[in-house]
């Protein structure tokens, strides 16, 4: 029933959207009396919500409560106000800074649960870099590259990170179960009336999960990949159909040439990133540039999608209209991820097709030339 109650809204969400306002920069600084949907590249709540709050964008901030579920999308997201429903995120990097009523599923490169954090419901995290500094009321489950908990847990849990580390305010009121890279940990004073339990076979999770899988073993998180993944691919898809038609046309062509340039993209822009981190003016830069650069990975893949679902449209004069190419998209990113998660030819196929899309994109913008006006 708990997941019926999450995927109705978020259904009700998706095809809502057509009607949403999509712009460059959204703020909403007026009580929303009900639902609210908003696309934008930024978006900023400094006002209550009585309803849901389904929103996705490239930088998304809330600062003020969510009288119902909170659901987004997106490169980078602070959530400062209260939510007293449940929340659904899968984002390039999100920080919770407030208080959840019920439960947190959270996908992302990086997340951060600051000690001001508290989640009344349960937690399931799936990211890059994990920090967890708040309290936990429900049962927790994380799994990260590099995982870090200085937090408090009341309720059993189950950690999984490659490399994993307590701090001194971290404290288990119930037993934990862990994995580590490193073999088992000493939890020191972290335990209260509890016990830790090192099990080597969560190892075989672990092997299952990364930023491109989103632990997709299960049922119930394939059911939330796919509404995701339909969600992010109706918002780029409504934001960014001309450019898609636009990438497309000469790709044929230039299949190498955006290979390259794609190349380039993926490996010139994290160099780039640790240059501006370097300079201390550029850090500003630095961070918006690795928010960006996170959500291109997180979200490559569907991106991809939508670019090959224009581009047979284009090749063989298809009249797809806007929900065909959506639909269908959506099917060709589920290829994509079962593709992408066979072992070494995953890593390959991914970086050839996220090179090839994002250099189709670049050149598109780089060819772009606008019209003179006569007169």
């Amino acid at each position: 029933m708990r997941t019926l109650t999450f995927l109705l809204p978020l259904l009700c969400a998706m095809f809502s959207f057509g009607q949403t306002e999509k712009t460059g920069d959204i703020l909403i600084d007026n009580p929303q009396t009900d639902d609210t949907y908003r696309a934008g590249e930024s978006i900023k709540v400094n006002s209550i919500v009585q309803g849901d709050l389904v929103i996705a964008g490239g930088n998304l901030v809330i600062n003020d409560s969510i009288h119902g579920d909170l659901i987004a999308a997106g490169g980078e997201l602070y959530v400062n106000g209260y939510i007293s429903d449940d929340v659904r995120l899968a984002v390039g990097r999100v920080t919770i800074n407030s208080e959840i009523q019920d439960d947190l599923i959270v996908f992302g490169g990086e997340v951060i649960v600051t000690e001001n954090a508290k989640i009344n419901g349960n937690l399931k995290c799936f990211g890059g870099n994990v920090e967890m500094n708040g309290e936990v009321i429900g049962r927790a489950e994380i799994k990260g590259e590099d995982v870090s908990i200085n937090g408090t847990f009341y309720e059993t849990s189950k950690i999984i990170g490659k490399d994993f580390t307590i701090g001194p305010s971290a404290k288990f009121h119930s037993n934990v179960e862990y994995w580590t890279s490193e073999g088992e940990i000493d939890f020191r004073q972290a335990l209260v009336n509890a016990e830790a339990s090192f099990d080597e076979k969560l190892g075989e999770e672990k092997s299952n999960l990364s930023a491109t899988t989103f632990g997709t073993k299960s049922l119930s998180l394939w059911v939330f990949y796919i509404l995701s993944a339909f969600l992010v691919i109706l918002i780029l898809h409504s934001l960014f159909r001309n450019t898609f038609s636009e990438a497309v046309e000469g790709l044929e062509k230039n299949w190498f040439k955006s290979f390259g340039v794609g190349l380039i993209y993926l490996f010139g822009i994290p160099l780039l990133i640790i240059i501006a981190f370097l300079m201390i003016i550029g850090i500003p830069i630095g961070l918006f540039a690795t928010g960006i650069f996170l959500f291109s990975l997180l979200f490559g893949h569907l991106i991809a999608a939508l670019l090959l679902v224009y581009y047979f449209k284009y090749k063989k004069a298809k009249k797809w209209n806007f929900w065909s190419i959506t639909f269908l998209a959506l099917c060709v990113a589920i290829v994509l991820r079962l593709f992408t998660m066979l072992p070494y030819v995953g890593i390959l196929l991914s970086v050839v097709i996220l090179s090839i899309t994002y250099g189709a994109l670049t050149l598109n913008v780089i060819n772009f030339k606008v019209v003179p006006v006569k007169g």
